[in-house]
């Protein structure tokens, strides 16, 4: 299946809705998949509303949330907040994301015309290290912070994760090669139809640096 022919045309949340002028000012063409890249995050699953969204499919009710910093990537470097639907749990956790905000629009067409990604522009704020991160759009806001800065398990544990996601160009793996610790954080949503989903609470979460392997839709 074919890149979507208008990547301004994507399914997802209001909170990811592309103005007017970013749809003018962003590139037409992107650095195709597969993509290596390298990056700081922190990552958290929780128990959320099953979302009422009809294009989600058989969303279960949980959801992946988190922060990353893409240290390098075929469009450079830029922030990202994200949160999915998980569709399907098994060996490789499958997961449909309605939520993506960056600060490059380079990213943010990259994101659309390969994998039909709903991303926008946001600003950040970002001490991932430390586990706290703000993201904030137009009309909505993610922040993260952890409970006891400073605090936290310190052993570092190697993570290797694989999972799929699923859109309208088809299933793409996802594979992660990366160190990292656990950290509790509180975190607080806001926006239209965020805060009905996600909520604001503490939560369980893993702070990691590695890289990572995004191969193109199999639909494709």
């Amino acid at each position: 299946m074919k890149p979507t022919a208008d990547p301004a045309a994507v399914c997802g949340l209001p909170e990811s809705a592309l103005s007017p002028e970013n749809q003018l000012a962003m590139p037409t063409s992107a650095p195709p998949a597969p993509w290596e890249c390298r990056a700081r995050a922190v990552l958290w699953v929780q128990r959320a509303t099953r979302p009422r969204f009809t294009w989600l499919g058989a969303a279960t009710g949980l959801a992946v949330a988190g922060f990353v910093e893409y240290l390098d990537s075929p469009v450079g470097r830029y922030h990202e907040v994200l949160a999915g639907s998980l569709v399907r749990t098994g060996l490789i956790p499958r997961v449909q994301v309605p939520f993506i905000a960056v600060d490059s629009l380079a990213s943010v067409a990259a994101g659309r015309i390969n994998w039909a990604l709903p991303k926008t522009m946001a600003s950040f704020e970002m001490d991932l290290e430390a586990g706290s991160a703000r993201a904030e759009g137009e009309g909505w806001s993610v922040t993260v912070q952890p409970v006891r800065p400073g605090q936290g398990w310190r052993l570092r544990l190697p993570i290797r994760l694989r999972f799929s996601a699923t859109g309208p160009l088809g299933n793409y793996r996802t594979s992660l090669r990366a160190s990292g610790r656990l950290v509790r954080v509180r975190t607080a949503v806001d926006g239209e139809t965020l805060t009905g989903w996600l909520g604001s609470g503490t939560r369980l979460a893993v702070v990691l640096t590695g890289r990572l392997r995004i191969q193109p839709p199999s639909g494709r």
